[in-house]
């Protein structure tokens, strides 16, 4: 079975459980594109459960002037069963009929997702291989590891080639092995599926996601691409020349202050690292560094922004303070 992957489209969405005192959700709005693999980060209590339980239509929407949940075009709020059947959901407790097979288990949740008698044999064996499950098939659910239980929920997801498949904290509780075992599997989704997972796995999400989602306290405070999310606001430089003359080109560039690092000798040439307000300022800072190392005749070794940890970005995105770690990856 095969399907196009879905979009899905969130715009100005709130929610709000009965008597809680603050919104779960505060004017959340993101788009993901079909095929995106996206992780949803944030703290304990941050609403990524709550955001997902509404995308895959086990929460209603709650209305409001200009909110809309939209699935491969279709409105969550009023197609709410043709909304669940373009998404294949992992909760984060998984759950499962223990004194069933693996096989029985599988066969009952493919009728439930009204995947055809015929195909279902069929069906059930594409997930299971996709799953790591084929030599399972057999075995009842409560013989089986907590691991292997992970992947029955899993297959159990994939079941129908849902266009958009949304995971809540897939390798919770496994051990190192599993975790990599997991990682590989939801890897080789490849582009044929949207993916939306949570993880505090950070690591995981770095490798396996091109976009990130933070929320901290219901609101979303960062949607960018993965490679913006590790850029640092610095840049990194070494030259073909003594310090003499790189400190040249951070004159000609207008770079100076306490923000410098060097320039010192490196080897035969010279380096720096120069810490600017924000990304946008380290990248036009890395251009004007090109321009006047070009004016003044000393060739560039090395010119990027510096990179940081997953881990940084998040810790600064949702605690409002600065990392206890420097930003910058191993110095200049």
């Amino acid at each position: 079975m095969s399907r196009a992957p879905a979009s899905l489209a969130v715009d100005h969405l709130s929610h709000r459980y009965p008597g809680a005192p603050t919104p779960a959700l505060r004017d959340v709005s993101f788009r993901v594109a079909p095929g995106q693999r996206v992780g949803l980060l944030g703290p304990n209590g941050a609403g990524k459960s709550t955001l997902m339980r509404i995308v895959c239509g086990f929460l209603p929407v709650q209305a409001g002037p200009e909110t809309k949940v939209a699935v491969a075009g279709l409105d969550a709020a009023s197609q709410s069963l043709q909304v669940r059947e373009q998404v294949g959901y992992l909760p984060e407790q998984v759950p499962l009929y223990v004194e069933l097979r693996v096989r029985e288990h599988l066969d009952f949740r493919a009728a439930i997702k009204r995947v055809p008698r015929r195909a279902r044999p069929a069906e059930i064996r594409r997930v299971a291989e996709q799953t790591g499950l084929t030599e399972m098939l057999e075995r009842p659910i409560a013989h089986l590891s907590r691991g292997y239980r992970q992947r029955v929920g899993i297959a159990d997801a994939l079941l129908g080639a849902p266009p958009l498949v949304v995971l809540d904290e897939p390798t919770v509780g496994l051990d190192p092995n599993q975790v990599l075992e997991i990682r590989a599997m939801l890897k080789s989704l490849g582009g044929g599926q949207t993916l939306i997972f949570s993880s505090h796995i950070l690591a995981e999400v770095e490798a396996l996601c091109d976009r990130v989602i933070v929320l901290a306290q219901g609101r979303c405070v960062a949607d960018e691409s993965v490679a913006e999310a590790l850029r640092a606001s610095e840049v990194h430089a070494r030259w073909d020349g003594p310090p003499e003359r790189a400190a040249e080109v951070l004159a000609l560039a207008g770079a100076g202050g306490p923000q410098v690092e060097g320039p010192v000798a490196d080897g035969a040439g010279s380096r720096a690292r120069v810490r600017c307000a924000d990304v946008g300022e380290a990248e036009a800072l890395a251009a004007a560094l090109g321009r006047a190392s070009l004016q003044a005749g000393v060739p560039p070794v090395r010119l990027e922004i510096g990179r940081r940890s997953l881990e940084e970005r998040f810790y600064r995105l949702t605690s409002g303070e600065a990392a206890p770690e420097a930003e910058g990856r191993g110095g200049a």
